[in-house]
């Protein structure tokens, strides 16, 4: 556990190993998953606008967080426009891959949903996937339960075959 739902913003975190999950419990006790961050990315860059976060993030597997503080970061955003537009840049590639996400979850058929995840995930030779983290994360990002979206591949696999 990074940190939890609540607790007060003081950086922004980068994965150099590992991955990380931000993940939140819904009224009724279900946990859902907001993102999953691999390895050489940025995490939670939003939050340097914000007092508190709000959900917990979680490890996915081993691993390991270069630290930025916050204070440090906005002076040094402020007093650098380079550093600055690289950040914007960054942000704008975030709404992207958000605007894709929810361009997905408008998909009612989970196979047409789960075909068009791995339409946007595919590779330059659109046939290979690099699954970026567990299948039942992905399930959890697409709206599926884990049952519905292995059902979801059988019925994929028997297509193809």
């Amino acid at each position: 556990m990074l940190f939890r739902q609540g607790d007060k913003v003081t950086a922004i975190y980068f994965v150099e190993a590992g991955g990380l999950r931000l993940e939140r419990r819904t009224f009724d006790g279900r946990r859902l998953i907001l993102g999953v961050t691999p390895a050489d990315q940025f995490f939670v860059e939003a939050a340097l606008f914000s007092e508190s976060f709000h959900c917990d993030a979680v490890a996915t597997e081993s691993s390991r967080v270069r630290i930025y503080p916050k204070a440090a970061l906005l002076t040094a955003l402020s007093a650098d426009p380079t550093s600055a537009l690289s950040f914007l840049r960054l942000m704008a590639h975030q709404i992207f891959d958000l605007r894709q996400r929810l361009e997905v979850m408008k998909v009612r058929s989970a196979v047409d949903r789960l075909m068009l995840y791995l339409d946007l995930h595919a590779g330059p030779d659109g046939r290979t996937v690099n699954l970026r983290s567990q299948l039942q994360d992905i399930a959890s990002e697409l709206g599926l339960t884990r049952e519905a979206f292995y059902r979801t591949l059988a019925v994929l696999n028997e297509k193809a075959q």
